[in-house]
């Protein structure tokens, strides 16, 4: 009995190790569930604090490559990565090289943004805060006029390359639970999209 304790204790110990030990040295691995991910168009205030009375800050702009530039570590790569994750991220490069135990802080001072034209009662430009799927935009925009084509929604979007494509989603099957998992899309920053006018 004592034996089986010692060894769930210690498989409990070598447990907490590695997974502090992958966090060390992966501090940008995977996305942090439900959090809010930074992408192009978002505005940056970051703060960072190494000693006393020291203290460095910028508003800096997402490129719609992803991308930030800050002092002393030139650009860094931050689409996708949640607040938590870009604070571990720069806390890291900048310890690296640079600081002695630097604390970094990130807000975030503009979203980006998505726009919805067409057979909607409120047609528009909207933040997205968190994850935006296709018919949460939908709704903010008062939902659907009465001559709205339901099944004729599309996302205009434009790809890091700068190309474009469009993606068609029957927005009244999801509405009515007749669609596939995974058909109510997440939006991303710059989409557009257009609903259009039905015919009967």
């Amino acid at each position: 009995m004592k034996i089986t304790k010692i060894a769930v204790f210690i498989i409990f110990i070598l447990f907490t190790l590695s997974s502090t030990f992958t966090f060390a040295v992966s501090p940008d691995t995977q996305s942090v569930s439900g959090e809010y991910q930074i992408g192009p168009e978002n505005v940056l205030r970051i703060d960072i604090y190494y000693g006393r009375d020291k203290n460095l800050s910028r508003t800096v702009r997402v490129s719609s490559k992803g991308v930030i530039t800050f002092p002393l570590l030139g650009e860094i790569e931050v689409n996708g990565l949640a607040i938590s994750e870009l604070q571990n991220k720069l806390t890291y490069l900048l310890e690296k090289d640079y600081l002695v135990n630097p604390q970094v802080s990130v807000f975030i001072e503009q979203y980006s943004t998505v726009s919805i034209l067409g057979q909607v009662k409120s047609p528009g430009v909207y933040p997205i805060k968190g994850r935006l799927s296709i018919i949460e935009l939908i709704s903010s925009a008062g939902g659907f006029t009465k001559i709205a084509a339901i099944n004729d929604v599309r996302i205009i979007r434009t790809e890091q390359d700068g190309s474009k494509k469009t993606l068609k989603i029957k927005a009244g099957d999801i509405i009515n639970r007749k669609g596939k998992e995974g058909d109510n899309m997440q939006l991303k920053s710059g989409d557009i999209v257009t609903v259009a006018e039905s015919f009967f």
